[in-house]
């Protein structure tokens, strides 16, 4: 059950629902799949009081209406299930699925004003660094020592994250906090963040990795952009041994997207398969793929699954079957093209056709041959399709169901 997580939309509509229809806790925590400290918090933080005098989220307002009403300091903390709420002329709170949204929009935008930090960057410290705090009990100083990849930042800052609330903690979770001086602030944020994030992972660490070791499995990592990187991407994945390549939809070319492809791609093979056959990542510098954390670790139980390098910048070269293989996407959706209208059987579609083409390299086999003999699970766990060698196509018109259509 998520419990560190933001709370969505939808959720909040869900909560609503739920109170007004007298439910407790537990039946909202299972129906939303978050705890019921979350959704305690969530409806203390957003109700509002109901009244002529005070502003809706007037602390003032809503420590009157408790006062008043001794059931407002207990869950469910608001009227909206209480059967006296229309003949009562004590004054009310509410919860409102519309009203929290927005309130929480709002205090998010009031809390990171001049804040040095990217929404995507919360998101990694919220997923892979709060866990460790709340429910691994680990102190400040084990988590940078271990995370200095995804902590770039001071101590301080954090600290500064904690108390206006960016990271999804407080200062009861932390097992001990330390007063640190204030230092000015670094200019060269991002420099700072690429060199920790590349701290052993660069492409020269991979280079002596593949020397000791001999017997890895390596998959290149990338994407290819559509009309522009605002604009659906593909996320190529490719095993470089056998030139099998998998392709993934993103809606957009940023981190949450490309996590969201591994979460469904470690879904898909099964985290043991995942981990028997990809010891190895090799992606370029590209901002999308800053969470290593996420490819590289079992986000339920902290086991490292395999190791993520990265490539020097404009350096093709280092990963030259991928960059190879996105010469067939290129003949199916040239330069320029847009994927937006693209589904996800049409990429299904266009990783089977061109995992069946057959490559000299690999003694006149199709990446789909060899992989089936060498390594038949990936097969069944990517759901990949045989296809006659005449039916084998770069056609777009047999690849994409918009052009079949016409």
């Amino acid at each position: 059950m998520a419990k560190h997580s933001h709370l969505s939309h939808d959720q909040r509509d869900i909560i609503h629902q739920m109170l007004n229809q007298n439910c407790t806790f537990t039946q909202i925590s299972s129906a939303i799949q978050k705890d019921r400290t979350t959704i305690a918090k969530e409806i203390k933080r957003n109700r509002y009081v109901k009244d002529y005098i005070h502003a809706p989220f007037s602390q003032k307002g809503i420590k009157l209406a408790e006062k008043q009403c001794d059931k407002l300091s207990h869950p469910p903390y608001c009227c909206n299930g209480c059967k006296l709420k229309s003949s009562c002329m004590l004054k009310h709170l509410f919860y409102n699925a519309k009203k929290a949204h927005e309130h929480y929009k709002e205090i998010l935008k009031n809390a990171r004003v001049g804040v040095d930090i990217t929404e995507e960057e919360i998101a990694i410290i919220n997923k892979n660094i709060v866990p460790l705090v709340k429910y691994k009990k680990q102190s400040v100083n084990q988590i940078f020592i271990n995370h200095s990849d995804i902590l770039y930042f001071s101590k301080v800052t954090f600290y500064k994250y904690v108390n206006d609330k960016i990271i999804d903690l407080d200062n009861l979770s932390l097992p001990k906090k330390v007063k640190y001086k204030k230092r000015k602030k670094d200019k060269n944020k991002e420099n700072k963040r690429d060199l920790a994030i590349l701290q052993g992972r660069r492409y020269e660490d991979f280079l002596l990795r593949i020397e000791k070791e001999k017997k890895l499995h390596i998959w290149q990592l990338d994407t290819v952009i559509g009309v522009n990187e605002g604009s659906k991407v593909l996320m190529t994945f490719l095993m470089q041994e056998t030139n099998f390549m998998i392709i993934r939809l993103l809606d957009k070319k940023n981190v949450l997207n490309v996590d969201k492809a591994f979460t469904n791609i470690k879904k898909d093979l099964s985290i043991p398969i995942y981990q028997k056959y990809i010891d190895i990542i090799l992606t370029d510098n590209g901002s999308e793929f800053y969470d290593p954390i996420h490819m590289e670790i079992d986000l339920d139980t902290g086991e490292k699954l395999c190791s993520v390098y990265y490539c020097h910048p404009n350096s093709p070269n280092e990963k030259a079957e991928l960059e190879k293989n996105h010469e067939y996407i290129r003949k199916v959706l040239p330069k320029g093209s847009s994927f937006d209208n693209l589904t996800e059987e049409d990429i299904q579609n266009l990783e089977n056709h061109i995992n069946n083409i057959p490559r000299e390299i690999l003694g006149a086999q199709s990446p789909y041959q060899l992989v089936k003999e060498k390594y038949p699970e990936l097969i069944n766990g990517f759901h990949s399709q045989y296809i006659e060698p005449d039916y084998v196509s770069l056609n777009p018109d047999d690849i994409i169901s918009t052009k079949k259509q016409k």
